[in-house]
């Protein structure tokens, strides 16, 4: 770091240039051995019932692949959901690969495809999936393994 990166500015704006230049040094590319160290934290997590290493495997996940959380009124306390949204220029948002956390039984799925909060069956089968009566698509590590994959398919889109 030199002395001009901290005397052109003042205050918060110094400390957001710094930030700035010490985030644009970091290499954050990632290989598939780096997915796979993160799956068998998320195994481990869902094998010892861990809801921290389970949530740290999630946010690892999410941040990754641009997800972000979506509040489901129909949802009960302790159940997270999570989608990446679609980037369709629609009024109407919509999302992909619904993630659904369940922290009281630990449970976890994962719907493909589109999924429109505005949509009463959309609603309707999260409402169902959160009382046992539907399954989703994928479940357990199966949903880790999902989002590895994705991760993946990302990292190999950002080389090109």
């Amino acid at each position: 770091m030199n002395d001009h990166d901290v005397i052109a500015s003042k205050g918060k704006e110094s400390l957001k240039r710094l930030h700035a230049n010490a985030l644009a040094l970091l290499d954050l590319t990632y290989t598939r051995d780096d997915l796979t160290l993160l799956l068998e934290d998320a195994r481990r997590g869902l094998e010892q019932e861990s809801i921290e290493q389970i949530y740290e495997s999630l946010d690892i996940f999410i941040e990754l692949l641009d997800f972000q959380p979506l509040s489901l009124e129909v949802l009960e306390p302790g159940f997270q959901s999570f989608a990446r949204p679609e980037l369709n220029g629609g009024v109407v948002p919509s999302f992909e690969h619904l993630v659904l956390f369940d922290e009281e039984n630990l449970s976890l799925g994962l719907k493909k495809g589109t999924f429109r909060p505005q949509s009463d069956s959309d609603l309707g089968w999260v409402m169902e999936y959160a009382r046992g009566e539907e399954t989703a698509d994928l479940q357990g590590i199966d949903v880790f393994e999902f989002l590895a994959e994705l991760a993946m398919v990302k990292a190999q889109a950002q080389k090109a």
